[in-house]
């Protein structure tokens, strides 16, 4: 509940006029606004963790936009008075879904950072809203009562939301599938005739395990469950493992007898564009179906993580730039001297370069595999080369690995020669 009016005095009118124009630039979304409520998620190594999830990441940052707007809105329809309390539907899946994995107190983490910088940001903008030192006094004042009890209030509905998924977890003695794969991904002894039995699914094989997911809102199960029986078929298994494992993530497990064809994955890519899916290694028997599934979470964390990861991929994909990313600034620092200039060049140079070298340096291979004209990739290749601040004949493997990482940290447009 909000605070009653006689515990909420009335501002005075030049701060509720001040009120209302900093509400009418916060409903307008600042970028950099935008781009510090989303780095807010990263407070503490812990929250990090978590927020590798790149469903549960989008989650909280579209929640942070939406409680922002709806702050705004108030403050510009009643400025300086009490504003309702609000938890959008991102929030509540989220709450719902931490209270089930046991990691409640993460999402108040969350929240109180978000204030944090949302109070940063709002008292950074009021100093350039006005001069005068006594009115300035009364509107941060009041600021920092309003934005403190809307999060407050906030808190206080996802609290019950997170005491009532609890209690009804408590009362479910139904074991679904969930509950059976996570006993035996957390090392349990299970018996493994009677998992085969009840889900349907044999641990005498070789697995790929495999992360489907969708970071859009309010996204349908049935597309993912759809790529998920897709990708399956790719292997030729008739019964996959299918666990409803979130709101927006399936876990996936199928036969390993047949490899993975790189170009049918991006077919799939292509198929699904609202969905992404990363795949761990083949693996045998219950050890393999437990590294197989932490690999594509590992998969799963990077995709996320970096802007020009493509959509579907496996772990073979990504273990170098996984490595290369651990430590970023040493990372920033490798790309600027193996690619010098070119690293802010447009990416159709760098792309152009790095297939160049992923095809051996054969210039027909490379004009084929882009689908331009050779003398085209020629001149390509004489800028890219120009703009390196080493030689590329001496440094083949150190600018091939720093142009995977830049690309895998681009996002994607339509950049032109």
């Amino acid at each position: 509940m909000t605070s009653t009016p006689s515990l909420w005095p009335r501002p005075s009118e030049a701060v509720r006029e001040l009120m209302r124009k900093g509400a009418e630039l916060a409903q307008t979304l600042p970028p950099e606004w935008i781009e510090r409520l989303n780095q807010s998620l990263f407070s503490s190594p812990e929250d990090a963790k978590l927020l590798e999830d790149p469903v549960i990441l989008a989650a909280c940052r579209r929640a942070n936009r939406a409680e922002l707007l709806h702050w705004a809105s108030a403050n510009l329809q009643r400025p300086g008075e009490p504003v309702e309390p609000y938890v959008s539907a991102d929030m509540v899946d989220t709450a719902k879904e931490l209270a089930r994995r046991g990691l409640s107190e993460l999402l108040m983490n969350v929240a109180r950072s978000a204030q944090n910088t949302a109070w940063e940001l709002w008292m950074k903008m009021a100093f350039s809203l006005t001069q005068d030192s006594v009115v300035l006094e009364e509107f941060l004042e009041v600021s920092s009562h309003s934005i403190s009890e809307f999060i407050d209030n906030n808190m206080r509905v996802v609290t019950q939301i997170i005491l009532e998924e609890k209690n009804a977890l408590t009362h479910d003695d139904h074991i679904d599938k969930r509950t059976l794969v996570s006993r035996l991904l957390d090392g349990r002894d299970v018996d493994t005739e009677q998992f085969a039995r009840r889900l349907g699914y044999s641990l005498f094989q070789k697995h790929h395990a495999c992360l489907v997911w969708s970071e859009i809102p309010d996204a349908e199960i049935q597309p993912l469950e759809d790529m998920a029986r897709t990708l399956a078929h790719l292997t030729g298994t008739v019964a996959p493992l299918i666990v409803f494992a979130a709101p927006a993530t399936l876990w996936l497990w199928m036969s390993a007898a047949k490899p993975l064809d790189l170009n049918a994955l991006q077919g799939v890519a292509h198929q699904f564009p609202k969905n992404r899916a990363a795949i761990g290694s083949p693996g045998m028997g219950v050890n393999g179906f437990r590294r197989s599934h932490l690999e594509a979470l590992t998969t799963q964390r990077l995709l996320g993580r970096l802007a020009g990861a493509p959509a579907v991929a496996t772990i073979d994909q990504v273990r170098m730039v996984s490595l290369m990313t651990q430590d970023l600034r040493a990372a920033r620092e490798f790309v600027l001297s193996m690619l010098g200039r070119l690293a802010t060049e447009p990416m159709v140079l760098q792309h152009s370069l790095h297939a160049f070298l992923a095809n051996g340096c054969n210039i027909t291979q490379t004009a084929e595999e882009l689908g331009m004209h050779r003398n085209t990739l020629l001149r390509r290749l004489e800028r890219a080369q120009d703009l390196l601040p080493v030689q590329l004949a001496d440094h083949r493997i150190q600018i091939a690995a720093a142009l995977e990482l830049v690309i895998w940290s681009t996002p994607l447009n339509d950049d032109t020669e």
